[in-house]
């Protein structure tokens, strides 16, 4: 109890020390970062703005330039010429109807090849002597003279691309507001290239002009003004700023023309920024309203507020420091009892001091070991009880009277000149003496077909050579280890009821053994045979409920098997048996890969047992 007033001290002095570091420090950064910050602010802003008007004077350089390749196309086309020239001669002759056709007839390809991916254009036309004798995307009456018509009349004369925008209902044609771009085409191919053989007119959208400035703005409520050299407005982006385009208009005429774009000027709390086209010889201007700056810099009071909550909190944590020195190890020493209790029986505690809390984590170690130990003990008593119950499985009988007993009666058979019978007690000998004297669980693959081979030919004398065998084992896999004895339940069980009939009536039985690795982890043996087969809902009941079935050799042949196989190595291991009734069965046993006897060992306590890694 005399600790606790202890710590209780240090922790106010680790506080009061931490709170005079820490105001002097604070208040200093709170002044600096104010100036500091209002400055970034604006160059933050400056660069923004000047990065944003980049963009948009990007897009309307790319678009006029696009424009501008249009016209230049069309008027560099001589199938343009082909069928403009005939449509000048008509309409002077007053045929107006039929310069339509031919226009419309013959340029309609040529137009929608060239605008067919242009989603900006709203509409073209091709105007000669101001009648409209084509119209792409759009229907304009060819009987409609605009020859009068303002901007028809004031284009006449210039030889460059003009735009006209923010025109509403252009040609009374077209509802809504519009950018109008109209190029003059000469007759260069002809006897008089200054003769004006027609005029092609673009209508863009005002709506998808403004469009542009709008995507390219990074602050919602910037204004953005493009201008051309009369300061007549040719785009600009919707806003929300109590701003009027005339207001706008009386800023950007206060600006100097040669102004750097990368300097800003503050006019009637905007800041402004403009640049002028290398390629349109436009002028873009750009205003934004001095809260961003304001915003930024009244954001140092936020700052230093989380700031000062931050440290004041930092401080409670430094003041309980020391009070780690219990907590730690505590906590430690739950963390290595939640594990142990997940069954990590190899956790241990590392005393990090000598105090009662280190006794406690030494007698937790002692404690973990001793579990770790019997743990051990146990899973040895179950590995030697489950090899117990595969070895009652495997040794049903006692092999030494019957070596006695068979060459008793081989000897008998030699006196009488029996020679058929010694030499299927021969096999027989040879045969048990391998499968029951063997020393181990598990056996090359190589010695159980050898001994698969001498238990058929035992068979083959019997049948009268009417069973026919054939052996399909690839050669990577004959010297894989395999449970000992593992074929011959499942060979027998084919012979003496897959195929028993075949054998009494005369008719070829046909058995198949091979073997494949399935993957680099698992080893397939298969046995198939042409027999009588088994019907579908004892198949699928086989290996679940074996009481069903009718044979209880059938049903402990395989059982035992699966059993063993289960007992040995756990899932997925065992066997699977495919059948149609009266075509055939094949039972494919599925077993590990065991390279060595040291596999063999690891395998049956990491599948069969513990299911430890």
């Amino acid at each position: 109890m005399g600790l606790i007033p202890m710590k209780t001290k240090i922790q106010n002095q680790f506080f009061l020390y931490y709170l005079f570091l820490a105001v002097i420090p604070l208040l200093a950064l709170s002044y600096y970062s104010y100036y500091t910050i209002k400055t970034n602010a604006q160059k933050e802003l400056v660069n923004t703005i000047s990065f944003d008007m980049r963009q948009s004077q990007a897009s309307l350089d790319a678009l006029y330039i696009r424009f501008q390749k249009y016209m230049d196309i069309l008027s560099n086309s001589s199938t343009f010429y082909n069928f403009v020239l005939p449509a000048l001669s008509d309409i002077k002759q007053g045929d107006i109807q039929h310069a339509k056709y031919t226009v419309t007839t013959n340029l309609d390809p040529q137009f929608k090849s060239l605008f067919a991916t242009d989603d900006v254009i709203s509409a073209a036309m091709v105007m000669i002597d101001g009648r409209v004798v084509y119209s792409y995307k759009s229907f304009v009456s060819v009987t409609n003279e605009f020859k009068h018509n303002p901007i028809i009349a004031s284009t006449e004369a210039s030889p460059a691309m003009r735009w006209f925008s923010n025109q509403p209902t252009p040609f009374d044609s077209f509802e809504g507001t519009y950018s109008v771009i109209t190029k003059n085409i000469y007759n260069i191919m002809g006897n008089n290239p200054s003769e004006i053989l027609c005029q092609v007119i673009l209508l863009v959208n005002q709506q998808k002009m403004n469009d542009l400035l709008n995507n390219k703005l990074r602050f919602a409520d910037s204004i953005i003004r493009v201008l051309d050299t009369d300061n007549t407005i040719i785009a600009g982006n919707d806003y929300a700023l109590p701003i009027s385009d005339q207001q706008t208009a009386l800023m950007t005429q206060k600006l100097p023309l040669d102004q750097d774009p990368n300097n800003i000027t503050y006019i009637d709390k905007f800041f402004i920024l403009q640049d002028i086209s290398n390629v349109t010889n436009w002028r873009i201007v750009q205003l934004s309203s001095s809260s961003h700056v304001t915003e930024a810099s009244s954001a140092i009071i936020l700052f230093s507020t989380i700031l000062a909550a931050a440290l004041l909190i930092l401080m409670f944590l430094f003041s309980f420091i020391i009070s780690n020195e219990i907590l730690l190890p505590i906590k430690r020493l739950a963390n290595a009892m939640k594990k142990v209790g997940e069954m990590n029986v190899k956790m241990t505690v590392i005393p990090n001091s000598k105090n009662e809390i280190s006794e406690i984590a030494s007698g937790f170690n002692q404690m973990v070991d001793r579990i770790d130990h019997l743990f051990r003990q146990t899973i040895d008593i179950e590995r030697q009880k489950r090899k117990s119950e595969i070895d009652m499985l495997k040794y049903q009988i006692n092999p030494h009277f019957l070596y006695n007993t068979i060459n008793s009666i081989r000897f008998s058979a030699m006196k009488h000149k029996d020679e058929i019978t010694a030499t299927m007690l021969v096999t027989l000998s040879r045969l048990l003496r391998n499968t029951l004297s063997h020393p181990s669980n598990v056996i090359a693959l190589r010695e159980e077909i050898q001994n698969i081979k001498d238990y058929i030919s035992l068979q083959q004398l019997r049948y009268d050579h009417q069973l026919n065998v054939e052996y399909q084992i690839e050669e990577q896999t004959t010297h894989l280890l395999v449970p000992h004895m593992i074929l011959q339940p499942i060979v027998e069980n084919s012979i003496m009821h897959g195929l028993n009939h075949n054998l009494n009536t005369g008719v070829k039985a046909n058995i198949t053994l091979s073997s494949f690795l399935k993957n680099s982890t698992t080893l397939i043996l298969a046995v198939r045979d042409n027999g009588i087969g088994i019907a579908s809902q004892i198949v699928d009941n086989l290996l679940v409920h074996p009481s069903t079935i009718s044979s209880d050799s059938l049903r402990i042949g395989f059982v035992n098997i699966h059993k063993r196989i289960r007992l040995q190595y756990g899932e997925p291991y065992g066997i699977e048996i495919e059948s149609e009734a009266g075509f055939f069965t094949n039972v494919k046993i599925i077993l590990p890969v065991l390279e060595n006897i040291e596999d063999a060992q690891a395998h049956f306590i990491s599948e069969g047992g513990t299911n430890q890694p």
